[in-house]
């Protein structure tokens, strides 16, 4: 089913014609996209059933999805001495990334022109491998005062835009784990000591 979903998003990216299905264990094949992509809305977007995996002994690994590419590039070179970051200025984009990626932290824009960030959250916790990952909104600092006594299920703090070294430290310090208390908490869910 992988190749299947692989070969089919190659033939769209190469310029076939046909329009490619994905089917999902949940229902008959879907259409996958419109010939004029202007014509693609948020509906439209399909979930691929890949399952995110996670490689042990890896660097730790940060997504920021963003449409502020000054966002993207200052959070890029905050974190990409000590984190493998992927950042993302289209949420499709970063959809299928997670597809078959577990991250350790996410960061998303609190207000995406393409899709909106509602639609994002609801289809990164369809994926009960990503249910734990923490996620951070980025959000100017008129538009944080509205959103943080409403924050939806699965994210966890908000930073501010344009963001300081410092408030991302205390985000990292806050929401990732060092690997030595990762271990530990992993052995004790598994009835380890």
């Amino acid at each position: 089913m992988e190749d299947d979903i692989f070969l089919q998003l190659s033939n769209l990216l190469n310029g076939n014609d046909s329009k490619p299905t994905l089917s999902s264990s949940s229902g008959p094949a879907t259409p996958f996209g419109a010939p004029d992509s202007t014509m693609f809305t948020e509906d439209d977007m399909i979930i691929p059933d890949i399952k995110p995996k996670k490689a042990a002994g890896e660097r730790r690994k940060i997504v920021v999805i963003d449409d502020d590419f000054s966002t993207l590039d200052l959070l890029k070179i905050y974190l990409q001495r000590d984190y493998d970051v992927e950042v993302f200025d289209n949420p499709k984009n970063a959809i299928f990334y997670l597809n078959g990626v577990i991250p350790d932290l996410i960061f998303l824009d609190c207000y995406l022109n393409v899709m909106s960030t509602k639609k994002v959250l609801e289809i990164i916790r369809t994926y009960k491998e990503l249910a734990n990952v923490p996620i951070i909104y980025l959000a100017e600092p008129s538009e944080q005062a509205a959103i943080e006594s409403k924050l939806p299920e699965g994210v966890v703090d908000i930073i501010s835009r344009p963001v300081s070294r410092m408030d991302m430290q205390r985000m990292l310090d806050s929401y990732i784990l060092p690997e030595e208390e990762e271990e530990a908490e992993t052995s004790d869910s598994d009835g380890i000591l």
